[in-house]
């Protein structure tokens, strides 16, 4: 029914009626008419219960046709969400360019392209998600022959994605996703002192032989060796910094983002003054390819396996170089945090990684067992017989005092002999 009512001094209609919902529960409709004029309110009044008679609706006016005159206002949907590709095209486009590393984002986009995309592309991301809780991917990536650290970068890059859509609230929470493929822990392995000494010496120009000079008495990573620039090296001080790294044609920080000192051993300051460093532009690459141009993202790795097949020497990375050079330092008893500002790794952790021991200090820990085996046939054997107890500990004693003073001898002629290196070790400053 319309009724009229005032308020605050002023007269308004209001329509009020009663209605049956299409469930079969009473409903009631009451909200002031649009026109306040009496017929008018009562046309709309007669519209609305139609409307609500004929689709259960009050708010769908209809005329005595039974026409609806104003359809039900549309309900506001929420967009579709997105895909986990368009998220990965959103990822590419706006976190991975300044977030991530060049050669980590050529990695991440690779494991997107070769797996992730193919097999959650299509899905939206809240059951992308769901999928990469369970082992399904894990599992066809065994299947395919990958080895560990392939299966865990995947999901590295999946977690990327992720961490992305956080930030860009498409994720509300973080989702709880399986631990990692577990990958073996590689102890790196160094070229012995005389393969590296035969490869410098085998090397079949200046160019190639600076180029293992820097990795092999530098330490220097393959991407600080193409960005290493003339103005980097200085002979007044006998020394050169590391400042840039690079990546294909990105140049940016070094991997710890921390400039850091090397000292020049004589050979490596041999080969600098012969390639001309010191008379070439400051901003010119400092080792230089036989082309004159600055390597390659391949070459170094390239000339390299070359130079020991020539040598009949196994094959090494050039990575394998730079744990040469800390291996010769620590076992030459170079303080560890010294050796970590010259190779630049975060913590004292990585460098020892990268530590050889030498067989001296393993015959040397072995030995423990010996003496605690001797150690408890002695308390074994007092027991046994208690007026022997004295004479029995002073002989064990005097008898482990000498082999330990022989034991101590022999690793420090060990560690003499490991001293003795084809090539000037390298000092710091």
């Amino acid at each position: 029914m319309v009724r009229k009512t005032n308020r605050r001094g002023k007269r308004f209609l209001v329509i009020d009626f009663s209605f049956t919902k299409p469930d079969g529960t009473e409903g009631r409709y009451r909200r002031d008419a649009a026109v306040q004029i009496m017929a008018a309110a009562q046309t709309e009044e007669a519209g609305r219960k139609l409307g609500a008679t004929l689709f259960g609706d009050p708010e769908i006016i209809v005329d005595k046709n039974g026409v609806p005159l104003r359809a039900k206002a549309a309900e506001i949907k929420p967009p579709p969400e997105p895909t986990f590709a368009d998220v990965a095209k959103r990822y590419l486009a706006e976190y991975a360019p300044s977030a991530l590393e060049p050669s980590t984002r050529d990695s991440y986009l690779s494991k997107l392209r070769s797996c992730l995309l193919l097999r959650l592309g299509h899905l939206p991301m809240s059951e992308a998600i769901e999928v990469s809780k369970s082992r399904e991917i894990d599992v066809a990536l065994i299947e395919q022959g990958s080895k560990a650290a392939t299966r865990a970068n995947t999901f590295l890059a999946l977690r990327s994605v992720i961490k992305f859509a956080l930030e860009a609230k498409i994720l509300e929470k973080p989702p709880v996703l399986m631990d990692l493929p577990k990958r073996t822990k590689r102890v790196p392995i160094a070229p012995s002192v005389v393969d590296v000494a035969t490869c410098i010496d085998a090397a079949s120009c200046e160019e190639h032989r600076l180029a293992i000079l820097l990795a092999a008495h530098g330490g220097l990573r393959k991407g600080e060796i193409r960005a290493l620039r003339c103005g980097d090296v200085e002979f007044d001080r006998n020394r050169l910094i590391v400042r840039l790294s690079r990546y294909r044609s990105h140049t940016g920080s070094t991997k710890g983002r921390k400039e850091r000192v090397v000292p020049l051993s004589r050979q490596l300051r041999a080969a600098l003054l012969t390639a001309g460093v010191d008379k070439r532009s400051r901003e010119e690459a400092a080792a230089l390819s036989t082309r004159g141009t600055a390597w390659g993202t391949d070459g170094l790795w390239q000339m390299l396996q070359r130079t020991f097949v020539r040598c009949d020497l196994p094959r090494h990375r050039l990575h394998a170089l730079r744990a040469y050079f800390v291996t010769v330092l620590l076992n030459g008893h170079m303080p560890v945090h010294v050796v970590r500002e010259l190779v630049g790794h975060e913590d004292l952790a990585t460098t020892q990684k990268y530590a050889e021991v030498i067989d001296a200090d393993k015959g040397a820990a072995v030995g423990v067992l010996g003496r605690a085996h001797v150690a408890g046939r002695a308390q074994r054997d007092a027991k046994a017989n208690p007026e022997q107890r004295g004479a029995t500990t002073r002989r064990v004693m005097r008898g482990t005092g000498r082999s330990a003073l022989l034991r101590s001898r022999a690793l420090e002629r060990a560690r003499g002999r490991g001293n003795m290196l084809e090539t000037e070790p390298i000092a710091a400053e």
